[in-house]
């Protein structure tokens, strides 16, 4: 069969489309075999020496011709020159029969004389050729097409040590050069150096396929397309290091910029309820990952659950923008005023070559305690609450005689009320336990709410199923309508009922469950329910008769 293949090639001929050609501009190489033969008889390896080796197509061709019939084998490859000069197109041998070599003359790039018969170009350029270390370099490349398109790709330009990503959406025009239409074709890229020092970016390339001009006979099995590939030019980039001075997070960009929201908006806050307060940065010209985390101060009268973050990224008039939300819930522990301080962010402004900081307002707000609700007293509040009034006092220019009179009265009303509740605390004992005493002996219905009979509460069965599930939302709702129906008293939040029971490490785990989204499952349950029923026993002054239910069952 080889040697049936070598005597149908009567003849090879190689062409090319046009001669000159310019350097970085495509040119097609054609080769003609009089004979049927294999897709890999010819081989265009031999050429990478010289120029850059597009894709080979093969097309046959069967005809009938005076009742003889003949075969063609037709080879299509694009070449691409990359530098001025003379080139030789060796001899191309199939079948045992050679072609006769082919000698290329390659203009400069840009040449007048070639610009008018390209039916392809490639353009690129950059925003600006010194830039500092991971600030984006914005590459425009725009292919010029002089006949309609069939298909094809444009393969994005290279650049060691630096990250390449398309932006946007391709753009599309029309533009007249040097008289002829071509159609414009636009692309834009964000390449990000991680390196410092030089930056060669090897130019954008077009590999496709273009439709020829004129009709394609009926007869003809050829394709009517074209191939055609080209190649923008290198461009180098300088890249400076970071500033030796600069410390802290490196953050290259044109703007940056800071906001700061609270939800809900009032003028007041209660103590034990939360809040969240939210931060928005901004930057133009980086990537999301490039962006440094948040991490405002607050002080320690808040318990602070973070709420999770977002990144964003998107293009808005050929510019990218990135974005970051974080979010904190706050829960304030004492009533007052509360200060949070205002938050800044340094970054490098690469317009002016200067340090910059983008910052906040200070959050200013007011917390008053929850109706009902006691703050914890201060070990030194008394003393350092009277200091005060005795030194305002004695500034003040008034008769001597009048402040000591007020004083004393002041301490006589005091003695009186002090006694007066003392009087009042010892009824109201003696009443409970006369009360308590003639319900145990009459077996009433009222005991149900001493802590052995807390199984035949709907609230407090409730509150044990949502511990036993480590259910939060449910544990919650139910321990405080239970506590204040069992108290007969108003907790407004689990940080007003912890301070009641002291069992503030069991109630903070709950909330930060609740407060905190991101946080794991609350596994506390178990713990929380035995925390309530081991203060209510100390609250309890019955014996072993008043243990409380197991959450458990025992094995």
């Amino acid at each position: 069969m080889s040697q049936l293949a070598r005597a149908d090639v009567s003849e090879v001929t190689a062409t090319v489309d046009r001669n000159p050609v310019t350097a970085n501009q495509s040119f097609v190489l054609t080769v003609t075999v009089d004979g049927d033969v294999g897709n890999d008889s010819f081989s265009p390896s031999k050429l990478l020496k010289d120029f850059v080796v597009g894709r080979t197509s093969v097309s046959r061709q069967t005809s009938m011709i005076n009742g003889r019939l003949s075969k063609q084998t037709r080879f299509t490859t694009v070449l691409i020159p990359q530098a001025a000069g003379e080139y030789k197109i060796p001899e191309i041998t199939i079948g045992g029969v050679s072609s006769q070599p082919i000698t290329i003359e390659v203009l400069e790039a840009g040449s007048s004389q070639e610009k008018e018969q390209e039916t392809a170009f490639l353009e690129a350029q950059v925003d600006s050729e010194q830039v500092y270390l991971q600030q984006p370099i914005t590459y425009v490349a725009r292919l010029f097409l002089a006949a309609d398109l069939n298909k094809g790709n444009l393969v994005p330009p290279e650049a060691e040590n630096a990250d390449v990503q398309q932006i946007g959406r391709d753009e599309e025009s029309t533009q007249m050069v040097n008289g002829r239409r071509y159609k414009v074709y636009q692309r834009v890229y964000q390449i990000t150096p991680s390196k410092s020092g030089p930056l060669s970016i090897t130019g954008a390339r077009f590999d496709g396929e273009v439709f020829t001009q004129g009709q394609r006979s009926i007869f003809s099995s050829f394709s009517n397309t074209q191939p055609v590939s080209t190649i923008a030019e290198t461009i180098d980039v300088n890249v400076k290091p970071v500033p030796a001075n600069w410390q802290g997070h490196w953050l290259p960009s044109e703007l940056v910029s800071i906001s700061q929201s609270v939800s809900p908006e009032q003028e007041t806050y209660t103590v034990g309820e939360p809040l969240t307060i939210s931060y928005m940065l901004t930057a133009i010209g980086v990537k999301p990952e490039q962006l440094p985390e948040i991490k405002p101060e607050f002080p320690d009268t808040v318990r602070v659950y973070p709420d999770g973050d977002e990144t964003d990224q998107f293009t808005r008039n050929g510019v990218v923008i990135s974005q970051k939300t974080v979010s904190f819930a706050i829960v304030p522990n004492q009533p007052g005023p509360l200060s949070i301080p205002a938050l800044e962010v340094p970054w490098f402004n690469t317009k002016t070559g200067l340090a910059a900081s983008a910052e906040t307002d200070d959050l200013k707000f007011s917390v008053a305690m929850a109706e009902g609700m006691q703050a914890i007293p201060e070990g030194n509040q008394p003393s350092g609450a009277a200091a005060p009034q005795k030194q305002s006092a004695e500034e003040k220019p008034v008769e001597p005689a009048k402040p000591s009179v007020a004083l004393v009265w002041w301490q006589q009303s005091w003695f009186v009320a002090l006694l007066g509740l003392i009087i009042l605390a010892s009824l109201a004992t003696n009443l409970f336990l006369l009360m308590r005493r003639q319900s145990l002996s009459e077996g009433a219905e009222e005991t149900s709410k001493t802590p052995h009979q807390l199984n035949k509460d709907k609230l407090w069965r409730e509150f044990q199923q949502a511990c036993s599930k480590n259910d939060a939302h449910a544990a919650q709702t139910a321990l405080l309508e239970w506590a204040n129906r069992y108290f007969n008293r108003t907790f407004n939040s689990l940080t007003e009922l912890s301070q009641y029971l002291s069992i503030q490490s069991s109630c903070a785990a709950l909330q930060k469950s609740l407060y905190q989204p991101g946080s794991s499952s609350w596994r506390e349950g178990k713990k929380l329910y035995k925390d309530v029923k081991s203060s209510l026993e100390r609250l309890s002054d019955t014996t072993e008769d008043n243990v409380l239910p197991e959450l458990y069952g025992r094995k």
